[in-house]
């Protein structure tokens, strides 16, 4: 982090304690160590680009007399990495294991506890009254058994052979390159490649649709999704889908009582929430306003009606209208009755 050039040389001599490679008793590449010594480097300064991105080094010369300089704007990229400490605790592993086993669907611990003493003890806990964590909603769902080999299908590359129906439509076989799972609302959703499919990457599977467990398609080439794909994907939506054509927009949207308000400031609708105008009395009455920039889609609709009269879409109109639109539809749901 000197911001000097420096040579293998270099480094060798100050490991070994010398005070400049000049003091070095034969050739770099004749030095104990010379081949650790490479693979280190190229480790370090691949954990400096990944933290720092590209551009961040410059180098000259050949092979044996290359140098290199570090010009990233941060002067301590690795500070993270050097601060963090492993969890070397065995018991301390243990015990996050049995705390949070209840926040972990059933399937999940079958899989990877199986055979240990560690699902036994969970199992025991539970019995026992002891679970100390444990997720808001009923997790035992259609296909949960298949989450754990569509996991590791994402880690290890593998391309499946998967039995679909989607809503509504007829049951078809997906060639299908797995990137991505995503729970939403208590449900499990599987991200990737369909081949022949569209869109080319983000084809959503629901795993409650899947027919039959998926098969390995061993001899088909697998195609990743490119870098920061779903970071991307998932940016700018609440839950987990896209609508055909829509783009984001800027919502603004009014909390007429104050503990709606708050509700929205502590649990926003979406990272980009921002208060447009704090919960006080107006010339027109007592609200807050706040503001989102997402894609207008049912998950989005759903969760202002979920608020019913406490929150009103102010702005843009065609969101407006839309929600007026669907409130006037269950109106006419229930008809009020003498």
């Amino acid at each position: 982090m000197s911001r000097k050039w420096v040579t293998y040389a270099d480094i060798m001599a100050d490991y070994q304690g010398l005070k400049s490679a000049n003091e070095l008793t034969c050739n770099i590449s004749n030095c104990d160590n010379y081949g650790e010594l490479k693979k280190a480097f190229r480790d370090v300064r691949s954990a400096i680009i990944t933290k720092v991105g590209d551009g961040c080094f410059e180098d000259e010369g050949n092979n044996r007399n290359k140098r290199f300089r570090y010009i990233g704007k941060d002067n301590d990229p690795l500070a993270d990495m050097r601060n963090a400490k492993v969890i070397n605790n065995l018991r301390q592993y243990w015990k996050f294991c049995q705390d949070s086993a209840g926040f972990f669907p059933k399937s999940w611990l079958e899989y990877f506890f199986k055979d240990c003493q560690d699902l036994l003890e969970m199992k025991a806990r539970k019995r026992k009254g002891e679970q100390v964590i444990s997720a808001s909603l009923d997790r035992i769902l259609t296909n949960m058994e298949y989450l754990p080999m569509l996991y590791e299908a994402i880690v290890n590359k593998q391309v499946l052979e998967i039995d679909y129906k989607p809503f509504g439509g007829e049951q078809e076989t997906l060639i299908f390159h797995p990137h991505y799972l995503k729970e939403h609302n208590g449900r499990w959703h599987l991200f990737g490649h369909a081949e022949g499919k569209e869109p080319e990457y983000g084809y959503n599977i629901a795993l409650d649709r899947i027919q039959s467990k998926p098969r390995e398609r061993a001899r088909v080439e697998y195609v990743p999704a490119p870098k920061h794909f779903y970071d991307e994907f998932f940016k700018d939506i609440i839950g987990v889908s896209h609508v055909k054509d829509s783009e984001k927009e800027h919502i603004i949207i009014r909390a007429h009582k104050h503990n709606i308000f708050k509700l929205m400031d502590t649990k926003p609708l979406h990272q980009s929430y921002a208060v447009v105008k704090p919960y006080a009395q107006y010339d027109d009455g007592e609200y807050a306003e706040f503001s989102v920039d997402v894609e207008p889609n049912n998950e989005f609709y759903g969760r202002v009606l979920q608020m019913g009269a406490g929150l009103e879409i102010i702005s843009p109109v065609s969101i407006r209208n839309e929600i007026a639109q669907r409130a006037h539809n269950l109106a006419d749901l229930y008809p009020m009755k003498e």
